[in-house]
This record gives C-alpha cells, sequence and structure tokens, in this order.
C-alpha cells in the first residue's frame, strides 16, 4: 500500500490533521469535515483535499457556504447604511437622496451576465438536479421489429462498453473469453430441456432425464472439491448457500444415487439437483488450476440449467429455485461470454420476482421458521436484495423487489456469530443490510427515477452515506486467507462505490457545463466526490489484483466498477484543467490502462473496456501536448471531426440518446503520433497466474500474422499500445480433470456472430442446436 493512500485513510480516521490543516500549518481538530476547514469554507475538501495556492485560488464553488455568509453580513450592512442615509436626508432636505433615488448601472455587463447564468443555473439544478440525464437505447434494426436495449442514467458504463464490442470483436476476433461448446456429447433429451429454458417440454418423462444428468457429474471427491473452491472464492462477494446446505444435506443426499442402484425414492426435487449442478459450474469457472471459462464449468451449466426444467419454474418453485436462478445469473456474468450478460439481468429480475411470489420479502417468522432455517433464509433474502439493487446501478433499470414492500426483520450480530461458525468468512454481514436499506436503497432510487431529486437531497444523501460505520476487516496485508482478503477489499471501497454512482451524473455535468474550471459549476461538490472516490476505487482494485490475480480477473464485476472508476479519471485527464488535484489523473490513468491490459489477458470484460481506456488515454497525451505548444487551452474531450456524436463522457454521463446501428460512440480516428510517450505498460511484468504444466494456454495467431502488419492499430491507437493490446491471449479450453477438452467446441467462421450480442432471453427463444460433432466423453462413477 502506497504511503499516499496510508495518510488518507489515517486522516478519514481522524488519526491525523487534514491536508488542508497541514497546508497552512493550522491547528486540526482531525474531524471530518474539522472545524477549521469549515469556517474557511472548504468543508467539502476535508479530510485529503486542498485548495490550490496563489490568488484566486478561492473559487466560488469551493468557498460557497463562506462566500454567502460574508455576502448576507454585507447586505446587511448595507441596508443599515441605506436606512441611516435616508434618515439623514430627512434632516435637512424634502428630496431623495441621489444614492438612494435609482440603482446604479453596471459597467460589468458581462459579469452581471454570467451571474445571471449562473443563478439560473443554481435554480435550475436546485430544482430539478439533472438536466437531460434519461439514459440510452441502443436499437438493433429498426424500432418495430429489432431488438432493443436500456441503460438508464447510472448505466452509462455499459453503454459505452455495449458500443466498444463492435471494435473489440473486429481487431480480436480471437479475443479472451469464452465459446460456445458442442453439445452433441450429451443426449437429445438433455439439450431439449436446456433450450426450452425457461419452460418445461410436455410428452417427456422427467425421472429418465434426472438420472441422465446425474450420470454425468463428477466423482465425489471432485465434487467435493469444487464446492470448497465455490464456498472460499464467492463467499466474500455473497452468501446464497452455507456450507452446511452444500456439503451436508446437498451431496450426501444426490450422491448416494449416483453410479449406485439404489431404487429407494429420492429425498431430493430436480431444482436441488440443479442447486448443486451450477455450484459446480460456478466452482469450475473460479478453480485456480484451470484457465479462466473453461469448458467443464460450461458442461456443468448446461447439466444445472436441464435440471431446473425438469420442474416448472412458474408452478412449482421455492427458495432453492431462487438460489439457482441466482447462481445462474452469476454464472453468466462469469462465464466470459458478453452476451450472457443480459441472460445474467434477467435471471436475477427472474429470481426476485420468483421470491415476491412465495413471500420471500416477509419474514419468515411469520410462517413459523426459526432458528438456523429462519435465519439463512433472512440472510439470503438480503443478498438477494443487494444483488438487485447493485445490478439496478450498473444497469440504470429499476430493480425487480422494491425496498418498501420488504417487511424481513435483517439477522442479528448475534444470530450471525451463532449461525456462521464453522462457514465460510461473509464479506458482508448484517451491517451491509442496514447499509443497503439505509444507504444504497436511497441511492437507486435518486439515480433511476424519472424526475430526479434536488442537489440538496443528493448532498443529504452523501452526509447520511458518510455517517454509516462501515467495520473493517482483517487487513489485506496481514492476512493469508484468500477469503479475508477479499473480504477487507470487498469493505475498503464499499461507501465510495456508493457515493461513485450518486455523483457519476453531476460530475458529467459539471464538466460538461464548466470544462475548464468544474469548481465553479453549482455541481462542485460531486465533481471532487466523484474523483476522490474514483481514485480510492482504482487503488484497492490494483492492489488486491496484485494480491489474488487469478481470482480477481474472474470476477466481473470487479472489472464494471474498475471501468466506472478509470472513465472518470480518463476524462479529468484529457481536459488538463487548471485545478491541481491529487492523485495526478493522468498518473492514475496510466496505472488504469497498465491494470486493465494485464487483466485483459484473462478477463473478457477488462478486454472489451481497454480500447475505450487506451482511447481516452490517447486524448491526454494529445491535450498535453497542445499545452506544451500552445499553452493551456480547454479541451472538451471532443474530436474535431465527431461534434455531431456524443464523446464518452456524455454517454457516462447518462445523457439522454437513441443509438442506431448507423451510430457508433466509440470510432477509431487517426491519431497524431508527433508526441507519444512510451507506455508504462510496455514494461510491464506478465501477470502472475500460474498454471499446472497440465493444463495448456496455446496462444491464437495475432490479427498481424493473419492479415499482415498495419501502418496504424487496428483500433486507431499508438502502435505500440496496439501491439501490446493484440498481444492477450485467447482462451484456452482445458477439459474438466485437465489434459485436452473432452468437449468439442463449435467455432463459429462467421466474425459477424461474434460481434452481435443475442438477446435470446427476451423472446423466449432456444439456442439454436450446435451441429454434430463425434466424441462423447465417458460418464463418470464413484
Amino acid at each position: 500500500m502506497s504511503t499516499g493512500s496510508i495518510k488518507e485513510r489515517k486522516r478519514t480516521r481522524g488519526e491525523i490533521a487534514c491536508a488542508e490543516c497541514r497546508r497552512l500549518k493550522a491547528r486540526c481538530d482531525k474531524r471530518v469535515p474539522c472545524s477549521t476547514c469549515v469556517k474557511r469554507g472548504c468543508g467539502m475538501l476535508c479530510p485529503n483535499g486542498t485548495m490550490p495556492p496563489g490568488e484566486g485560488s478561492r473559487f466560488v464553488g469551493v468557498a460557497e457556504d463562506f462566500l454567502r455568509q460574508r455576502m448576507a453580513k454585507m447586505e446587511e450592512r448595507m441596508r443599515s447604511l441605506e436606512d441611516a442615509l435616508a434618515i439623514v436626508q430627512c434632516s435637512g432636505s424634502s428630496e431623495v437622496h441621489p444614492l438612494l433615488a435609482k440603482k446604479w448601472p453596471s459597467d460589468d455587463t458581462e459579469w452581471d451576465a454570467e451571474v445571471t447564468q449562473d443563478s439560473v443555473l443554481i435554480s435550475e439544478f436546485s430544482k430539478y438536479g439533472l438536466i437531460d440525464a434519461l439514459g440510452s437505447l441502443h436499437l438493433e434494426g429498426d424500432g418495430q421489429s429489432g431488438s432493443a436495449r436500456f441503460f438508464g442514467p447510472s448505466g452509462g458504463s455499459e453503454s459505452l462498453l455495449l458500443r466498444a464490442k463492435a471494435i473489440v470483436a473486429e481487431s480480436s476476433p480471437s479475443s479472451a473469453g469464452s465459446q460456445e461448446v458442442d453439445t452433441s456429447y450429451l443426449p437429445s433429451e438433455i439439450n431439449i430441456f436446456y433450450q426450452a429454458f425457461p419452460f418445461t417440454p410436455s410428452g417427456i418423462p422427467t425421472e429418465p432425464v434426472q438420472e441422465l444428468i446425474e450420470s454425468y457429474l463428477p466423482p465425489l471427491a471432485r465434487a467435493t472439491s469444487l464446492c470448497e473452491i465455490f464456498l472460499k472464492s464467492l463467499s466474500w462477494m455473497t452468501n446464497i448457500v452455507s456450507r452446511q446446505q452444500v456439503l451436508g444435506e446437498l451431496i450426501p443426499s444426490i450422491y448416494q444415487y449416483v453410479g449406485t442402484r439404489n431404487v429407494q425414492p429420492r429425498t431430493y426435487g430436480p431444482h436441488h439437483l440443479a442447486l448443486l449442478v451450477v455450484i459446480l459450474a460456478i466452482g469450475a469457472l473460479l478453480d485456480p488450476s484451470l484457465p479462466a471459462y473453461n469448458t467443464e464449468g460450461q458442461h456443468y451449466h448446461r447439466l444445472a440449467r436441464a435440471a431446473l426444467c425438469l420442474q416448472s419454474v412458474f408452478v412449482k418453485r421455492s427458495v432453492v429455485t431462487i438460489k439457482v436462478l441466482h447462481l445462474m445469473s452469476i454464472f453468466n456474468g462469469m462465464c466470459g461470454i458478453e452476451g450472457n450478460l443480459e441472460n445474467s439481468y434477467s435471471l436475477l429480475n427472474l429470481a426476485g420476482q420468483v421470491a415476491l411470489q412465495i413471500g420471500f420479502h416477509k419474514d419468515p417468522s411469520l410462517w413459523g421458521f426459526t432458528g438456523r432455517e429462519a435465519y439463512e433464509r433472512r440472510t439470503y433474502f438480503w443478498n438477494l436484495l443487494a444483488g438487485s439493487l447493485w445490478q439496478s446501478l450498473v444497469t440504470g433499470r429499476p430493480p425487480a423487489i422494491m425496498p418498501s414492500f420488504i417487511d424481513c426483520r435483517i439477522p442479528t450480530e448475534h444470530e450471525e456469530e451463532t449461525y456462521q461458525s464453522g462457514e465460510a468468512p461473509l464479506g458482508f454481514g448484517t451491517w451491509s443490510f442496514r447499509y443497503n436499506i439505509e444507504c444504497l436503497a436511497p441511492v437507486v432510487q435518486v439515480t433511476q427515477a424519472a424526475k430526479s431529486p434536488s442537489y440538496q437531497a443528493v448532498l443529504e444523501l452523501d452526509r447520511k452515506i458518510r455517517e454509516f460505520a462501515v467495520p473493517h476487516g482483517p487487513g489485506r496485508a496481514n492476512s493469508e486467507r484468500m477469503s479475508s482478503q477479499m473480504q477487507s477489499f470487498a469493505r475498503s471501497h464499499y461507501r465510495e462505490l456508493t457515493l461513485l454512482f450518486l455523483h457519476r451524473g453531476f460530475f458529467a455535468q459539471a464538466l460538461a457545463d464548466f470544462p475548464s474550471d468544474p469548481l465553479r459549476s453549482p455541481l462542485s461538490q460531486s465533481f471532487l466526490i466523484a474523483y476522490q472516490c474514483a481514485s480510492v476505487l482504482l487503488n484497492a482494485t490494483r492492489e488486491q489484483f496484485a494480491q489474488q490475480p487469478v481470482l480477481c480477473a474472474r470476477v466481473w464485476r470487479i472489472w464494471s466498477f474498475g471501468f466506472s472508476a478509470a472513465v472518470i479519471i480518463g476524462t479529468v485527464a484529457i481536459r488538463r484543467l487548471g485545478v491541481k488535484l491529487d492523485p495526478d489523473p493522468f498518473e492514475q490513468l496510466e496505472h488504469a490502462c497498465t491494470l486493465f491490459h494485464e487483466a485483459a489477458q484473462t478477463s473478457s470484460r477488462a478486454q472489451k473496456a481497454l480500447p475505450i481506456l487506451l482511447r481516452l488515454r490517447q486524448k491526454a497525451v494529445e491535450a498535453r501536448f497542445e499545452t506544451l505548444q500552445h499553452g493551456p487551452v480547454i479541451n472538451t474531450g471532443k474530436s474535431g471531426d465527431s461534434h455531431s456524436e456524443p464523446d464518452e463522457l456524455e454517454v457516462f454521463g447518462g445523457r439522454t440518446l437513441l443509438v442506431t446501428p448507423s451510430k457508433s460512440l466509440i470510432c477509431a480516428p487517426t491519431l497524431d503520433m508527433r508526441f507519444s510517450s512510451a507506455p508504462s505498460l510496455a514494461s510491464s511484468s506478465k501477470p502472475t497466474q500460474t498454471l499446472p504444466p497440465a493444463v495448456a494456454r496455446p496462444q491464437l495467431d495475432s490479427i498481424t500474422e493473419a492479415h499482415g502488419e498495419p501502418r496504424e492499430g487496428a483500433l486507431g491507437l499508438p502502435l505500440e499500445w496496439e501491439s501490446l493490446y493484440r498481444e492477450i491471449p485467447g482462451p484456452s479450453h482445458v477439459g474438466p480433470y485437465g489434459g485436452a477438452s473432452a468437449y468439442p467446441l463449435h467455432a463459429s467462421q462467421n466474425g459477424d456472430e461474434n460481434i452481435m450480442l443475442e438477446d435470446r432471453w427476451s423472446s423466449f427463444m432456444h439456442d439454436p442446436p450446435a451441429p454434430s460433432i463425434s466424441g462423447q466423453p465417458p460418464r463418470h462413477s464413484l
């Protein structure tokens, strides 16, 4: 951890004086904000921000409270003098004094116009909040029959990534990520049930199909190992199933029928089988001995989806059904197939709807549940709500479960200590449930509302979030257990992540309205807060990726959040503001590009975000070059030939946009190479991820070998950055237990199929059957 980061945390905890008091050598009471900063009118900078030195540094946005009080006193003094002058004038004359007869004309009409414009802006923001920030609608084809996709005001990052998809696929057809598995090795009955999801095919007996699915389960030792990996690697993020339920109930009850001639009636249902198999699927994706997006995980996911359809999701549902849908949503987000991210959203929404249909949002004590069962139901419900709220923030779409209808008690700390004994460490416990309902849910309501609240209400919510006490984890530096390290990572920036989503739209508005000096904007506080939170989030991600590169690279949500932070840093770096920010935005952008380049060798999400960050970095380099050549200039971040196209900041800020196939938000212009410093990535070491010798990672042919070396990069980026991007290895597919894959892959010959994202869920269409390829893996027996 860097020295600056340690000092920032100490200042936040009130252990040392704030940065502004240290700069002024003033006495600091070590509160947040401290009394000295409050008196000087810069309380929003406390504890880690500082005012730039020199005259003219006290901007109206920074010292707003101080100046307002000063102005009120001066106005009061002026009225007193006017009254005194009128009294004196009346005693000696019946005429009105010339100073009181008329208003003096202003010589500075330009200043008056600026004041009038600012007052209109302040009034507008105070009344309505954000202006023209309703999100983007993406259309494929015509508006009647073509597919559509909406991202709300807080979903600007996903909108950027969606438009960047075509560039990544065009420049690197063999990009990191998973490919569809050919399923001809599976019996047709399993494939029929898989393709029928979420419905149950009629006319096919389910018991023989369930036996077929069970025959494809791994040996008991392998199943237990995958469950342990699942519990250890995912407990820091969410708590869906407990160790007791998986290892103490599911595996013993199911494996007594696997590979045996047990004729006794089964004590579990098809959805219990689906729950175990989807746990195996996620465990395989997180297995550090296998490459990311391996075919073993896809194999188990196919079995789990088929098992779920053995029993109707819409009629015969239970808590187990909700958990299966929730875990399938997580799998679709982590499997490396970017088209499945929409499935991930839809599956979690379906899980929320099923939860409401079975009254899961009501306290289990109303139905007579007590003890461990009541605790686990409550705990899982609050984890389901957290997943729904964060998904709502990421996509900008309303959540499936509305907090106003919840009547489920939050578990007590005593219950958590009692029933979590022997379980994996929780990243978020009972404190997070209170945080989600008191802080996170209001942020969702603020960001997704059709009519955004006043800016004053946003600042009040900001204060409430900062005052909420988030417990610290065991400390990443002192913890040897991976789960404990990830627990500390998740907690270290939880508040900052929430504040980032709260202020990101106002950040974009402030930077768009005042490109040369956003601190003069009425929304200047949001600009500073968003930048500081983005820096904290990127630093925490970089530190954790250095400690756990394999696991971090496989959790796609980490890179979605990190990308949002990097875009904020990048847009500030492009504009080369006359405001000194700590840390330096250009250095932070360099670190972000390095981080995403290393992660992109494994993570498909990081790989898709990398071209956007490199484009932002190139714009920042050009801005520096212009500053060196022509002195300080106001850089709006837009290319000269793309004035009709919205730039990254507008899309990121949630500007109201209609995006059609003819419009591209991320274009690839020819970049000026006169000023191009060698990026730090060029000398960066290879990622620390290592795989066993038996697990081969074949390098796919690069674009250069297939099409010849172009003069310019395929992405319109500097050649040294472009070569780094093309070094990203493609996915390797390894069989479940090492060695070559037993499941043949279906590689499409049409590049367009890899570019388009199919929204198959929205139309409930079946997946197209894969071409028949000979070869069937042997079934496993105990």
